[in-house]
């Protein structure tokens, strides 16, 4: 995680604030104290800090760090952004920002925060050529794995939210369309597969359901959830249907590949207990 340096001022980006040298040198030794194994100490003079001055953005800047290097990130990115609301120029807690999410997996947000990096800062800033690079290679790879370019991508995953969000909400012919906006983007979106056949599922269109099911383990043949899913619906006799209500969602990808963690073992495990 980046500590602070001083602002840069430029003609183009014109933004009153004060500025306090003195609060972002104590909050600069905490965090050095934090870097050194002192974590509680230097936490401590941030929290005394935030209540000095809670308005101030190096202070919500520098618990933000805390938090990412104790690996709460969520604490992290909601102080970064906090940081940012009082001051959107504050290029260190953007790059931070773009860290935690990065950390999170959350691929959407992270692309956003490096763009927003890149926005608000100068082209000689070693944090913006580290997030040109970031977003360059993550152009590249998605060109190679999904055949389009970063900003159609990012259009498909705030659609692919969007669906989520019906789905939760039992709003199934509205995820639905959703989820084919998404798929016209993104032809080999086996997320939006899935969650298709979930979508069908829930209407009671059972062969739809394991149609949409199939071409997700077809792009994906270890996409566990619609593995499960598919071996659920299959198995329904023709006047059954699945329970009634919202679905909760869940990131696969986040939640159980980046960390090895086996979806079919955690509902296999849920049955037992039962």
């Amino acid at each position: 995680m980046k500590k602070i340096r001083k602002f840069k001022k430029t003609a183009k980006k014109r933004f009153i604030i004060a500025l306090d040298d003195e609060i972002d040198r104590k909050v600069n030794d905490a965090l050095g104290m934090v870097e050194m194994g002192f974590i509680d100490k230097g936490t401590d003079i941030i929290k005394g800090l935030m209540t000095l001055y809670p308005d101030y953005q190096t202070v919500h800047f520098g618990m933000g760090v805390v938090h990412a290097l104790r690996e709460q990130y969520d604490e992290a990115i909601r102080c970064f952004k906090k940081a940012l609301d009082i001051f959107p120029y504050f290029i260190d807690a953007q790059f931070n920002l773009a860290l935690s999410y990065q950390k999170k997996l959350d691929l959407g947000n992270t692309i956003k925060a490096y763009q927003k990096v890149i926005e608000i800062g100068s082209g000689d800033d070693d944090i913006v050529r580290q997030a040109r690079d970031f977003l360059s290679g993550m152009e590249e790879n998605i060109r190679k794995v999904q055949g389009v370019g970063l900003e159609a991508f990012l259009k498909c995953m705030d659609i692919f939210e969007k669906a989520c969000d019906y789905m939760e909400e039992a709003q199934w012919e509205k995820a639905i369309a959703n989820f084919k906006d998404c798929l016209n983007i993104v032809k080999n979106h086996y997320q939006s597969y899935g969650n298709l056949g979930l979508c069908y599922a829930k209407l009671g269109k059972r062969e739809q359901a394991i149609s949409a099911l199939d071409r997700a383990i077809e792009i994906n043949p270890g996409y566990e959830p619609a593995l499960v899913n598919r071996k659920m619906i299959a198995g329904l006799n023709a006047d059954d249907n699945i329970p009634d209500g919202p679905i909760e969602t869940i990131d696969y990808s986040k939640y159980y590949a980046a960390n090895n963690k086996s979806y079919i073992a955690e509902v296999i495990d849920s049955f037992r207990e039962k």
